[in-house]
């Protein structure tokens, strides 16, 4: 008896310990990265360029966020406007130069990818509130970061990784199936600037089975500015 109850012992002791760690690691990294100052920011403008490595082109972008998930996203393409916003019911995208001359509304993936960007909060924030399960995997392989892994409501997997040193997320990873093939995407982020006392990323690099598709660089970013709430309605064609 004493043979079979000592290891059930020292599983649930070691749960447990995992447990607790998890919620040490948490803590510290809501407080680096300055969750409750977040939760009082009503408007984001975000402005930057985005490198696309395997189609060899850049492309600048203003990004509009406004609470609860409101967005509007414009930018360029071959010189021509893309748009697309959400203002919190439907979704709209208007793009010339990709064959959309008059703007149609977003459904499906197209719609759920832009979805993905109106959230505020840190994905790490409330998870339990959210349905999502969490826990602690380990170190990544350098010992640098911590290693936790999400299982969200939507049946989605996520592998979030935090500076053992910074406390702030460097990279998410996930798999995907496209084009009927599992992908494995990571989304790394870095060089992190304070901006009113909030650490935001100012790169963020896209890679797909290891590959750079896309770099993400900030130039400006912006709290609490004034924004016109037509701007999340649907785009007006030129």
């Amino acid at each position: 008896m004493r043979s079979i109850l000592l290891p059930a012992i020292i599983s649930i002791l070691s749960l447990s310990s995992r447990a607790q760690d998890l919620d040490v690691i948490l803590e510290a990294h809501y407080e680096a990265a300055a969750q409750e100052k977040m939760q009082k920011v009503e408007t984001i403008i975000t402005t930057g360029k985005n490198v696309y490595s395997m189609a060899g082109f850049e492309s600048t972008f203003t990004m509009y966020q406004q609470r609860p998930n409101k967005i509007r996203i414009q930018g360029d393409f071959n010189g021509s406007k893309v748009i697309q916003t959400y203002n919190g019911q439907n979704g709209w995208m208007y793009a010339p130069a990709m064959g959309i001359p008059q703007p149609k509304e977003m459904k499906g993936e197209e719609l759920e990818s832009i979805l993905s960007q109106t959230e505020f909060e840190n994905p790490l924030w409330n998870y339990i509130e959210k349905g999502n399960k969490l826990e602690l995997i380990g170190q990544s392989e350098d010992g640098s970061a911590d290693h936790l892994r999400m299982n969200t409501s939507d049946g989605d997997k996520l592998d979030f990784f935090i500076s053992r040193s910074s406390h702030l997320i460097t990279s998410i990873r996930s798999k995907q199936v496209m084009g009927g093939a599992e992908t494995e995407i990571e989304v790394v982020l870095q060089d992190y600037k304070n901006v009113k006392g909030i650490p935001m990323a100012q790169r963020v690099v896209t890679k797909m089975n290891g590959e750079v598709v896309t770099t993400i660089q900030i130039e400006k970013v912006e709290f609490n500015k004034q924004i016109e709430s037509n701007l999340f309605e649907k785009p007006v064609a030129d």
